[in-house]
């Protein structure tokens, strides 16, 4: 199995080969230099040597980074200023940790905030992920510390994922030398870029109020998670024959990660950086984009109706959102149309011969729903600029992330009504949906609203799961919303989304090889003709730029991230190859 803290082995694709330098250590001089040599290494250089021994003490405390300048290939991240912030620039956040046995442990996983709230002059936020502590023995008395992070935006729903690294010893910290070797599939910034740079960093202490609450939940996470072996140990299993095609049409270049979960492991066929195989990928957090309608909306309404009957299904909009009553194309749409992004309600032509479930979303209006920042603003943008379409709800599906967003509006509002004013959608989905399935921590992007108020969580997109979430949420649906003897989501629609032998959803339009996909509760259905016969229908959770959780019969599962362009390239929406592979070591037909 694959080891926490252990590198991966496997191919490599470099995304910026020339600007790549050979392995080689990162030296104690360099860390604590005012200058530092540039250039992305290999990635080895953030992980223990094989000379390194323990730390020479545990650390605990809060680094307090200074915004600085990157190095990137290309050397303009973007060409202008994005949303009147600098993407060249690393935010000068504070980054707090202490140590669990030689593991490195952030306080927190959720999303920290520093451009959204307009510090320092950054694009970025930021996600840290657990790390380790170790000494080299040319450190001179000193111990090192590595981490994984993904610099985010929270209105946004990619990652550009990275190391960085830095030395203590008592009251001492080094600069953070870190760069940013992989991401998902961007939006406002358009290249795909690498960068590196040492950001000055001063230790400052740390609050013990809350240590004993992360160190459970990161020792429950590690309890919990799901197991990870590489994908030769599938292939000397099953045969390497039974495994070809399973990336399918996508270019590897693409491809961050993929795998396929198989009789209580999950194979991983790679975890690719431009500096190598990325070390931590296991617990590295990845930006899935509208992944998250089914890993977190979907989950949410299912919850619901499971724990208040499915009466939830035909709740209105409207008696919970009370802004869309004013708005009569509103006045009939249900939690069950706005799930199946069937409002009636959109932007586009009222051609439906036949449907483009496109048609409309990406229009001029988007981008003013898109970037206003509170509840309040995102709402009245999507009541304002949406058109009523002579169907009416529940009939015709057009892909709207306002959809989505207006349903956790309204599920956050039906909880509160339920529970008391201090109830929280995303805290019912943690708390009864994700922990008891063994996900403990659930970053997530949320409204940027005024004061300390946390936000609504976007539930359109947003969500930032490691591997082993997005393996334990599929499990979760596979097992038809049961986990052990506790029935999580509502079985009948769970159920009725795993039969594999017939059709649900409603029709959009889009093709695939099996004929045309359909839309049920947030999950893109495809057909399979399955070589020895038979005809399959498979839900798939899918990402703009080719993330993809595909639910295949069987109880097999395969994963996909990564960074295609969905605009040029038909291939980020192909599951072909993984059925494929799966029809082999399970066969669909019977």
């Amino acid at each position: 199995m694959l080891k926490i803290g252990m590198a991966l082995t496997g191919a490599v694709i470099l995304l910026a080969a020339s600007n790549v330098r050979a392995a080689e250590g990162i030296t104690a001089a360099e860390l604590r230099a005012s200058t530092w040599s540039g250039g992305i290494i290999d990635n080895s250089a953030f992980v223990p040597s094989g000379h390194a021994a323990a730390a020479r003490e545990a650390f605990f405390g809060t680094l307090k980074l200074t915004e600085s300048r990157m190095l990137s290939t290309p050397a303009k991240i973007a060409p202008d200023l994005v949303l009147g912030r600098d993407p060249q620039l690393f935010p000068g956040v504070e980054l707090a940790f202490f140590t669990d046995g030689g593991d490195l442990v952030p306080f927190t996983q959720e999303v920290i905030r520093y451009a959204s709230i307009d510090r320092g002059k950054a694009f970025w936020d930021i996600i840290v992920q657990p790390g380790r502590v170790w000494s080299e023995p040319a450190d001179g008395g000193w111990s090192r510390a590595a981490f994984p992070f993904a610099l985010i935006n929270s209105i946004e729903g990619e990652t550009h994922n990275g190391l960085a690294t830095f030395l203590y010893r008592g009251s001492e910290v080094s600069n953070l030398r870190f760069q940013i070797v992989q991401q998902t599939s961007p939006y406002y910034i358009k290249n795909i870029f690498v960068a590196g740079g040492l950001a000055p960093a001063a230790l400052e202490a740390a609050s013990r109020a809350k240590v004993d609450e992360a160190r459970r939940a990161y020792e429950a996470d590690g309890r919990d998670a799901v197991p990870i072996a590489p994908w030769q140990a599938l292939a000397a299993s099953v045969g390497g024959e039974k495994l070809e095609g399973f990336d399918g049409a996508l270019s590897s270049s693409d491809i961050v990660l993929s795998g396929l979960d198989y009789h209580g492991t999950f194979y991983l066929k790679q975890c690719r950086s431009a500096g190598g195989p990325l070390p931590w990928c296991d617990r590295a957090r990845f930006g899935v984009w509208s992944a998250t309608k089914a890993l977190a909306n979907a989950a949410a309404l299912l919850h619901l109706a499971q724990k208040y009957g499915p009466s939830v299904f035909d709740l209105k909009i409207r008696d919970y959102v009370p802004e869309a009553a004013r708005y009569p194309g509103w006045n009939e749409v249900r939690f069950e149309d706005a799930i199946n992004m069937a409002t009636g309600v959109g932007n586009g032509s009222t051609n439906v011969n036949p449907n483009n479930t496109s048609d409309g979303y990406l229009d001029p209006s988007y981008v003013r729903w898109y970037e206003a920042r509170s509840v309040r603003e995102k709402i009245e943008a999507l009541l304002r600029d949406g058109r009523v379409y002579p169907w009416g709800p529940g009939r015709v599906t057009r892909y709207r992330d306002q959809d989505m967003f207006i349903l956790g509006v309204a599920m956050d509002r039906f909880i509160k009504s339920k529970e008391g004013a201090s109830a929280d959608l995303w805290t019912m989905l943690r708390k009864e949906v994700f922990e008891p399935i063994g996900i403990h921590e659930a970053p997530t992007n949320r409204t940027i609203e005024a004061g300390e108020a946390p936000g609504q969580p976007m539930m359109a997109y947003g969500y930032y799961p490691t591997i082993s979430d997005l393996v334990l949420m599929a499990r979760l649906y596979q097992n038809g919303g049961r986990h052990g003897e506790q029935q999580i989501l509502f079985g009948p629609r769970v159920k009725e989304l795993l039969t594999w032998s017939k059709s649900k959803g409603l029709p959009t339009g889009e093709r695939l090889s099996g004929g045309e996909t359909t839309y049920s509760t947030a999950f893109w259905v495809e057909a399979y003709a399955s070589a020895n016969g038979c005809r399959v229908f498979y839900p798939r959770m899918v990402g703009w730029g080719g993330n993809l959780v595909a639910l295949l019969p069987g109880g097999l599962t395969g994963v996909r991230v990564a960074k295609g362009d969905e605009s040029k390239d038909a291939a980020t929406a192909d599951t072909d190859g993984m059925a494929r592979v799966a029809d082999r070591l399970a066969p669909f037909c019977h």
